[in-house]
């Protein structure tokens, strides 16, 4: 089968969804990786794996979600050409740029690259599930596996079979040359989700759909919340160390420090604060359910002698048990997930007066 292009004039509801859905993908993986991230769709077509395989040119990272309720049985996949999953794996992991351009270069997702891909692939789902969720009557998704599409492979292995309908989205990632990625479902579905049959016309070009604003974020907030760059830049007041256990948190860390004036510095994963090189300045220790520890460094911080450091204790399924060990650890702040960034941005200023 070969890939047809679809009508302008055709599909208007499902454009709108798609174009949500491209919003979602530059919300969710820009947060993730902390760099702005550009995803616009720019076609529309109806063709099947083999096609869409061949006029890829080279290898694909393959988000697979698996579709549930009214959907069940159903997937839709999400194309990101190998070289930008390599580098917003690399980055979620703060490898060297050096390192990410070889990796870029080298066109393979394997290795501690295709493991972070996996958590950027699951947040992923997260986020379109919720956009989803707002436009489509009882749908939902989640991420059934992930891998990647090379050149030869076999494409019905990772893709749906029958007639797709696809959409290419223009990627770009901030300091990096711009690529594509796709958004694949199955025409069946395309066309329940449009409420109308799709007409495919191969002599007419689809035009490029603006971006939509007041999308879902990735934790089903709207983009209306403010992005980081519609909140105005408060001046400098202090420093936040950011312990973040994963990157979903960034998000929303980043409004909140730009709304009240904190210099946002996030530290790995498997890096535990020092107590005295923070002196005087906020350390935000999130907190995943069976990493206790993370408390108790809340508490060295706290106990170090003339630290005046000030602790936040983000909690994930915060229980009695857990409060109560948050709060024998002498934290300053301590909340539990999910949080708002009004809430948070207020405990913020409130540490931050004299």
């Amino acid at each position: 089968m070969s890939t047809t292009t679809l009508n302008q004039g055709t599909g208007k509801e499902l454009r709108k969804l798609f174009a949500k859905l491209a919003e979602s993908i530059r919300e969710t993986l820009g947060s993730l990786v902390g760099r702005e991230l550009n995803a616009q769709p720019v076609e529309f077509s109806i063709g099947d794996a083999e096609s869409l395989q061949a006029g890829l040119g080279r290898s694909h990272a393959v988000v697979r979600g698996a579709l549930d309720k009214d959907y069940a049985g159903k997937t839709l996949c999400t194309l990101i050409d190998v070289g930008d999953a390599c580098t917003m794996a690399g980055l979620l992991m703060m490898t060297p740029e050096n390192v990410i351009e070889q990796r870029r270069q080298g066109g393979k997702l394997e290795g501690e690259d295709k493991e972070a891909f996996g958590e950027l692939a699951n947040v992923l789902c997260s986020g379109i599930s919720a956009t989803l969720r707002a436009d489509v009557t009882n749908v939902d998704i989640r991420l059934q596996d992930h891998g990647v599409l090379s050149p030869g492979s076999d494409a019905l292995a990772l893709l749906p079979s029958g007639p797709l309908v696809l959409c290419k989205v223009k990627l770009r990632i901030e300091g990096y040359p711009e690529g594509h990625a796709w958004i694949v479902v199955d025409r069946p579905t395309a066309e329940a989700w449009n409420k109308g049959v799709l007409d495919d016309a191969p002599t007419v070009v689809a035009a490029p759909i603006a971006p939509v604003a007041n999308a879902p974020a990735a934790d089903g907030s709207r983009a209306s919340e403010e992005d980081v760059e519609d909140i105005p830049a408060a001046p400098i007041r202090g420093v936040l160390h950011a312990y973040l256990a994963s990157a979903e948190l960034l998000r929303v860390l980043r409004r909140s420090c730009r709304r009240v004036g904190l210099d946002l510095r996030r530290h790995g994963r498997a890096e535990v604060p020092n107590p005295a090189a923070h002196r005087g300045e906020i350390v935000l220790l999130d907190v995943p359910t069976g990493e206790e520890r993370r408390i108790d460094w809340g508490k060295r911080l706290k106990e170090y002698p003339g630290g005046e450091t000030k602790v936040v204790l983000l909690l994930h399924r915060p229980s009695r048990a857990r409060v109560t060990h948050a709060f024998r650890s002498q934290a300053d702040v301590i909340l539990g997930l999910p949080v708002e960034e009004p809430q948070l941005s207020a405990k913020f200023n409130s540490l931050l007066e004299p």
